[in-house]
């Protein structure tokens, strides 16, 4: 139950810091649908090959919230995914019996 709730944190707090870096994006003077895709892509580490994307780079504050997404990013998935995992896994004390075996 835990888990659930912990996956259920960082799923929430990943939304927030994809608007947070996409509202930080746009102070930059970056259109805001370019902003959320160059986000989400940050973020999930995916789709970040465009050529939008080259010129995100070359800006020095752009690479730093894109730099901190992706970081945040990979530790929000590894988070998310062990979750699931610990929600899906039985984890009993040493001696004691699940309830799945008999």
């Amino acid at each position: 139950m835990i888990s659930i709730e912990a996956f259920s944190i960082v799923l929430t707090l990943s939304i927030l810091i994809t608007r947070i870096a996409t509202v930080a994006l746009m102070h930059t003077r970056l259109a805001r649908e370019s902003a959320k895709f160059q986000t989400r892509s940050a973020f999930t580490g995916v789709g970040f090959t465009t050529s939008n994307s080259e010129k995100l780079v070359s800006h020095p504050m752009h690479r730093r919230i894109l730099r901190v997404l992706m970081l945040f990013g990979n530790a929000g998935i590894v988070t998310a995914v062990s979750s699931m995992i610990i929600s899906f896994v039985d984890i009993l004390p040493p001696g004691q019996k699940s309830h799945m075996s008999r």
